[in-house]
C-alpha cells in the first residue's frame, strides 16, 4: 500500500510541479511606443527583454528584432544627415540630386527594417506565449516492458 501511495504522489508531483507561474505577455501601442503587460502588471523594457531572453524560441526572434531596430535607427540618423545636407545645398543654390537620392534611399531602408523588426518582435511575443502551455517533459509508454517513462 505504501508503494502505491508513493508512486501516486510521485506522479502527481511530476504533473503539478511543471505548472508555470508565467503569464502571457500582451503589448499595446502607447503614446510613446509599445507598452508591455503581463496580466495587469506593466512591464519595463528591461523586464520584457529578460522575459524574451529566458525562452530559446523567442530569444532568436528578439535578437533579430533588436538588430533590425539598430539598423532602423542608423538609417534614420543617416536620413537626418541627408535632410540637413539637402537644406544646406538648397539654400546655397548647389546641386541637390545626391542628398535627395540619399534621403529617399535611407527612408526606404529604414522603413523596411522597421517593419521587419516589428514582425520579429511580434513573433518573439507569440513564441513566448506559445511556450507557456508546453511542458518540459512528458510521460510516454515504455518501449520495453510495462510502465511509463519520462521523456525529455
Amino acid at each position: 500500500m505504501k508503494k502505491v501511495i508513493y508512486i501516486a504522489s510521485l506522479v502527481s508531483i511530476l504533473f503539478f510541479t511543471n505548472q508555470s507561474n508565467a503569464q502571457e505577455i500582451t503589448v499595446f501601442q502607447g503614446m510613446w511606443g509599445d507598452e508591455f503587460y503581463q496580466d495587469k502588471d506593466k512591464m519595463t523594457w528591461k523586464e520584457f527583454g529578460m522575459a524574451m531572453d529566458s525562452n530559446p524560441a523567442s530569444e532568436v526572434y528578439w535578437s533579430k528584432s533588436k538588430k533590425q531596430f539598430g539598423v532602423t535607427f542608423a538609417a534614420a540618423t543617416a536620413n537626418l544627415g541627408f535632410g540637413i545636407w539637402y537644406l544646406v545645398n538648397e539654400n546655397n543654390d548647389k546641386e541637390t540630386t545626391a542628398p535627395i537620392i540619399g534621403f529617399a534611399s535611407t527612408a526606404v531602408v529604414g522603413s523596411i527594417f522597421y517593419c521587419l523588426a516589428n514582425k520579429n518582435k511580434k513573433n518573439a511575443i507569440l513564441e513566448f506565449n506559445d511556450s507557456l502551455g508546453k511542458t518540459t517533459y512528458r510521460l510516454v509508454p515504455s518501449d520495453s516492458g510495462v510502465g511509463l517513462a519520462l521523456k525529455f
